[in-house]
């Protein structure tokens, strides 16, 4: 009796491991996401993320409403278990400053946070164009 169900939960991890693992599989990132995020002192901003797939990497650029980024190269895009990550750079004059954002992949629709070395960060929201 111990055996059999001991063998019946190996066989329920198994299923559901290999369920999951196919499911983000199968997931396409390839395309146009709009999205928007609240910048703090400067209100909403809309955001288009463009991702693009070639020999199995992902690439992709990133724009924005308040124009502090146009078609700005996303850096170390990673996409692992159903979140993907990247950083890009803002540059303002001399200056710039890295943003990290981190966004858990569900179906056509992204949604996470981005943040900055200061500790400043906010919520951030994608739904993949039709």
């Amino acid at each position: 009796m111990k055996k059999a169900l001991l063998s019946i939960t190996l066989l329920a991890f198994l299923i559901s491991f290999c369920a999951t693992f196919s499911y983000c599989q199968d997931i396409d990132l390839t395309g146009t996401w709009r999205g928007a995020t609240e910048v703090p002192d400067q209100g909403t901003d809309e955001m288009t993320l463009v991702i693009k797939k070639e020999n199995g990497e992902y690439s992709g650029t990133i724009t924005d409403s308040f124009g502090m980024m146009m078609d700005t190269e996303c850096e170390e895009i990673k996409f692992e278990d159903g979140t993907l990550t990247f950083n890009f750079t803002i540059f303002m004059g001399t200056e710039s400053m890295t943003v990290w954002v981190n966004l858990t992949v569900e179906g056509d629709k992204m949604t996470g946070y981005w943040e900055v070395a200061d500790g400043s960060q906010g919520d951030l929201n994608f739904e993949k164009e039709k």
